[in-house]
């Protein structure tokens, strides 16, 4: 997928990760700025896997608590359908692998699209409280790429797409990556840590000339 001439921006992210949401609008600005000297390839994280899925409900007060801060800093709101929906019912399934698994179908469609749907599905859920363990979630996404709603199901429940999801968590996790987001640029056979958390557009740029300049 990537080009040999040109380095490459790994964001990684997790769908369910609030930061990334707020990070979402900066890396669509670093996307519009750079996506002619930087491939961008996007990596699920793996936030809530394992013994760590379950009710949203056990992390509701935490999210909640987070919140002002998130909204003063990066200028990004929830919407009310995920305050009511998703936070308070706090009945919502947290795990990190259907997103991935969905993410993995829409990149694969449209590779040159990859921040575009990252922050699609995000916005599905912070913005419009979707659930995105359900395959109907997806669906108009994959309308754009143009799959057809059973052509997406079929994907979706494919294993090799679960895989392709799992495979970018192990890559995270033998960068050591353990918060998100996170940015990686690759020139050559080097990788640079960009940022590890939420940052503005304007004080990533600093550091991906310094890259180009490698």
């Amino acid at each position: 997928m990537t080009l040999q001439n040109k380095p490459t921006i790994f964001y990684i992210s997790d769908a369910l990760c609030g930061w990334c949401f707020a990070m979402g609008p900066q890396i669509e600005k670093l996307h519009s700025a750079y996506a002619d000297r930087f491939n961008f390839e996007v990596l699920s994280g793996g936030m809530i896997l394992g013994d760590r899925v379950g009710p949203i409900g056990n992390m509701a007060s935490f999210i909640k608590q987070a919140m002002p801060r998130l909204n003063e800093i990066s200028g990004v709101t929830m919407g009310d359908a995920y305050l009511k929906d998703v936070l308070d019912k706090g009945t919502y399934v947290a795990n990190s692998e259907p997103p991935a698994l969905a993410l993995a179908i829409l990149k694969e469609q449209q590779p040159d699209q990859q921040v575009k749907y990252a922050k699609a599905v995000q916005d599905l859920h912070f913005k419009e409280g979707k659930d995105l363990n359900e395959v109907e979630t997806y669906i108009p996404l994959g309308h754009e790429t143009g799959l057809t709603a059973d052509e997406f199901k079929a994907k979706f429940s494919d294993d090799q797409y679960r895989l392709k999801a799992q495979q970018e968590f192990a890559q995270v996790q033998a960068w050591g990556i353990q918060g998100y987001p996170s940015i990686v640029a690759q020139n050559g056979d080097k990788l640079y840590l960009v940022t590890r958390g939420f940052a503005k557009f304007e004080d990533l740029t600093p550091a991906l000339e310094q890259v180009l300049a490698q």
